[in-house]
């Protein structure tokens, strides 16, 4: 079997590489190595991927007919080059097809790759659009992935509601497998020592409108006027510059704003390195259709972290977690309750450990990433 990546780096990026790797990497073991990566510039973060003939970069831009050019003569180059004749081929596309991604999976198809599409969110309810060029990237996205479901030979869904978006135009269950989002333990040793004092406050991820970011913001600054410790440590990037500007404008206008660190984006080590040194974490969601219908990204990482978490009820969250035993669940977008969580955990730094414990013992029952890349591995051996 030979997998062909499409889309994000595979070994290097944010949450979109985090879930492909966590899948890929153990399979990769099973087939020999035999998989390919193609990815935009934009999704690799200057993360120094190095040179491979197995990996191509692609840097596009919409705006310029001779990108566009290269960029479908080079993919098409490379999806035809990595084709075995010998074996199975696997397309995998992150995300839904949309106008960037369509030519080449049509491609791969015509020449007898079989299509995966890893489905994290319905672009038709997107919520950060940006600029024409990506307003209309994410509206072919939805349209797509309604209406070329014959060519697509298995839909990965990260949530019950997109599981259900695909039944509505696909009725072939066989073509659908339900995947949360995973985690890969060993990254996440447990600690030696209990938590007697907690000060460092984690969110990582998108700074979109779904992920209440300005709530967080609101919320830290009315717990710093009672803990003159605590800190807020921020990683990952904007969905678009408008949104990312006014985040980044309300911590720099911010009263408490030296007590808030962003980070940008990280590297892998770095990520969980800053991960494992941090006592409390914030999944929060805003009560959108589109934070409803996704799945949040970080959660598996962080419960798997052993502290305890705060997340947002949205999707299908509560179906895995239980208030103030295994994480602590809030109203989306209510600030008075995410205040009123992180001040309990400030006064009772002992539930950091305790309700993480159990945290992480759901993190290795429905998010591990072996467990789960064996249920695509058995899936794709029968495509």
């Amino acid at each position: 079997m030979h997998i062909l990546i499409f889309g994000i780096p595979l070994y290097e990026g944010m949450a979109g590489s985090v879930r492909v790797r966590n899948l890929i990497l153990p399979i990769s073991q099973k087939i020999g190595g035999n998989i390919s990566n193609v990815y935009f510039s934009l999704q690799a973060e200057n993360c120094g991927i190095p040179e491979s003939n197995q990996a191509l970069e692609i840097k596009l831009n919409f705006m310029s007919f001779n990108s566009i050019f290269n960029y479908l003569k080079s993919s098409f180059h490379f999806i035809t080059s990595h084709f075995s004749k010998n074996e199975e081929n696997i397309f995998y596309l992150y995300e839904t097809p949309d106008l960037k991604t369509i030519f080449p999976l049509i491609y791969a198809k015509i020449i007898g790759y079989k299509i995966v599409v890893d489905i994290v969110e319905d672009n038709s309810l997107a919520e950060s659009i940006g600029g024409f060029v990506n307003r209309v990237r994410i509206k072919s996205g939805a349209f797509f992935l309604r209406n070329i479901q014959f060519m697509i030979d298995l839909n990965l869904v990260i949530s019950s509601q997109l599981k259900e978006l695909i039944i509505s135009v696909n009725k072939d269950l066989s073509k659908i497998l339900y995947i949360p989002v995973t985690m890969d333990i060993g990254k996440y040793p447990m600690k030696n020592q209990p938590t007697k004092f907690a000060n460092r406050i984690f969110y990582g991820g998108s700074f979109g409108k779904k992920d209440g970011l300005e709530s967080l913001v609101i919320a830290f600054e009315k717990v710093c006027e009672s803990y003159p410790e605590v800190k807020l440590i921020l990683t990952g990037k904007g969905e678009n510059k408008a949104d990312f500007e006014h985040i980044m404008d309300l911590i720099q206008n911010s009263v408490y704003n030296s007590r808030i660190e962003y980070k940008g984006f990280l590297s892998s080590a770095e990520y969980h390195e800053t991960l494992n040194s941090c006592d409390i974490f914030c999944v929060i969601r805003n009560n959108s259709d589109a934070a409803n219908t996704g799945f949040p990204s970080k959660l598996a990482e962080f419960l798997a972290t052993g502290k305890a978490v705060i997340v947002s009820r949205v999707g299908d969250v509560p179906t895995f977690l239980k208030d103030k035993v295994n994480a602590l669940l809030i109203q989306p977008g209510s600030i008075q309750e995410l205040v009123m969580s992180i001040k309990f955990l400030l006064d009772n730094p002992h539930k950091i450990d305790q309700i993480g414990e159990k945290g992480r013992e759901v993190a290795l029952k429905s998010f591990n990433n072996l467990v789960e890349s064996e249920k695509l591995y058995r899936k794709l051996l029968t495509l």
